[in-house]
C-alpha cells in the first residue's frame, strides 16, 4: 500500500509539470494573438516590449517547474557575480547535451532581469512544434538549416531586424548544432572527430566540433551592439557509469523532471567584445574552436572529480579561483506567473464552451501557422 502511494506521488510530480506546460501552450498562444492584434496600430517597438514581457511571464512559469518544483541543486561557476550585476546585450554560446539546455539560459537571464530578451538560433526542424514553432519565429528567433550556406545571411538578416527594433537581446546559440549524446548519437561524435582531424586539430572527448557559421554571422552583425559573449559550459551530474567507465547521456526534459540528475553545474565566462578577434571569419572560427577546447578540458575535470570525490557533499570547482554558488530562485519570481497562466487556462477547460474553444485552437491553429510559415518565411530571410 505504501509503495503504491509513493508511486502515485512520484507520478503526480512528473505529470503535473508536463500537463501544465503543454496544456498552457494554447492559452499562451491565444494571449499572444490578442496582444499582436491590439498592438497592430501601434509602433513596432511597443509590440516588441509587450511581447518580451509576455514571453517573460511564460518562461517564469517554466522555471517554476524546473527550479522550484524539483530538488535539483544548481551551482553557478566563473563570472556569475559580474553577469548578475547589470543588464547587458549578450551573445550566449553553450555546449549542448540535452533539451534542458534551453531552459538553463532562462535560469541565468532571470537573475539579470533579461528573461524576456532571449532569442534563439534554432534548427529548422523545430519550427514544426505546434504553437511554439510559430511563436518563436514571431519572437524574432532565427531558424537555420544544417550545412546550408544561406544560414550566414539568415542570421545576419535576423540580427538586423533585432537591431532595428532597438531592444535588449540575449542571442542563444549552441554551436555544436546537435546534442552530444554518447548513447544515441555516436555518428555525430565520429563525424566531429573526423572533421577535427581534417582541420588539423585534436578531436574532442566531451563536446562536438563547433559549427562556426551562426556564431560568425552573429558576431559580424552584432559586434557594435552587444556588450559581451557569455561562454557557458553545462555539466550534469549522474552522467557517468562507474562500472562500464563510459559517459552517459544527459537527461532529457522528461528525465530531468523525473529526478534523474541531482546536480547541475553552470560555468559562465564573460568575454568582452573588444577581447574577441573578428576581423575575418577565420579568426572568429579559430577563437570559437579554442573556447570549445577549454570546454572539453573543463568537462574532463568535472567527470574526473565525480569519479574520485570521497563525499557526496563535495562540490566541484572549475579552477583554483572558482567559488561555486548554489543558484536559488525565490517563489516570488515564478509563482505569480504560474497562477496567472493556471487561472487563464482553467476557464477554458472547466466549462463546455471553453473546452470547445480550446479543442478548436488545438485542432486548427497548428496547421494554419505551419502554412503561414511556409508561405511567408522566405520574406523574412530576404
Amino acid at each position: 500500500m505504501l509503495s503504491l502511494f509513493l508511486f502515485a506521488i512520484h507520478s503526480l510530480k512528473i505529470s503535473i509539470p508536463i500537463i501544465s506546460l503543454y496544456g498552457s501552450a494554447p492559452t499562451f498562444f491565444t494571449l499572444w494573438s490578442f496582444l499582436r492584434l491590439f498592438t497592430l496600430p501601434l509602433p513596432e517597438h511597443v509590440y516588441r516590449q509587450c511581447d518580451d514581457h509576455l514571453y517573460s511571464i511564460y518562461q517564469r512559469f517554466v522555471l517554476f517547474f524546473f527550479q522550484n518544483w524539483l530538488q535539483v541543486k544548481i551551482y553557478v561557476h566563473g563570472d556569475y557575480k559580474q553577469i548578475f550585476e547589470k543588464k547587458e546585450n549578450v551573445l550566449y554560446l553553450s555546449n549542448h547535451q540535452s533539451s534542458v539546455d534551453w531552459i538553463i539560459a532562462n535560469m541565468l537571464a532571470i537573475h539579470q532581469g533579461s528573461l524576456g530578451h532571449i532569442r534563439y538560433v534554432l534548427k529548422n526542424e523545430l519550427k514544426y512544434i505546434p504553437f511554439y514553432g510559430f511563436y518563436f519565429q514571431q519572437h524574432e528567433c532565427i531558424y537555420v538549416h544544417r550545412n546550408d550556406r544561406g544560414d550566414l545571411n539568415r542570421v545576419e538578416n535576423g540580427m538586423r531586424r533585432v537591431i532595428k527594433n532597438g531592444l535588449p537581446i540575449w542571442l542563444v546559440i549552441f554551436p555544436e548544432g546537435t546534442r552530444f549524446n554518447p548513447i544515441s548519437n555516436q555518428n555525430a561524435i565520429q563525424r566531429s572527430s573526423l572533421f577535427a582531424k581534417e582541420k588539423g586539430f585534436s578531436p574532442f572527448e566531451y563536446v562536438l566540433y563547433p559549427r562556426s557559421g551562426a556564431t560568425v554571422a552573429a558576431i559580424r552583425a552584432l559586434k557594435d551592439h552587444i556588450d559581451a559573449v557569455y561562454d557557458v559550459t553545462l555539466m550534469y551530474n549522474q552522467t557517468y557509469d562507474e562500472q562500464k567507465q563510459i559517459r552517459l547521456a544527459a537527461p532529457s526534459m522528461f528525465e530531468y523532471l523525473q529526478g534523474q540528475t541531482n546536480e547541475l553545474h553552470i560555468d559562465v565566462r564573460r568575454i568582452a567584445m573588444n577581447e574577441i578577434p573578428y576581423e575575418t571569419n577565420e579568426e572568429i572560427s579559430h577563437w570559437l574552436y579554442q573556447r570549445f577546447q577549454l570546454k572539453d578540458q573543463l568537462l574532463k575535470r568535472f567527470y574526473d572529480f565525480q569519479r574520485k570525490k570521497n563525499f557526496q557533499s563535495e562540490v566541484f570547482s572549475s579552477d583554483e579561483t572558482d567559488h561555486p554558488q548554489e543558484l536559488e530562485l525565490p517563489f516570488r519570481e515564478t509563482l505569480p506567473s504560474c497562477l496567472f497562466l493556471t487561472l487563464t487556462t482553467l476557464p477554458l477547460i472547466l466549462n463546455e464552451h471553453g473546452r470547445s474553444l480550446y479543442c478548436k485552437i488545438c485542432l486548427f491553429v497548428p496547421p494554419i501557422t505551419l502554412l503561414w510559415m511556409h508561405l511567408f518565411s522566405s520574406s523574412r530571410t530576404s
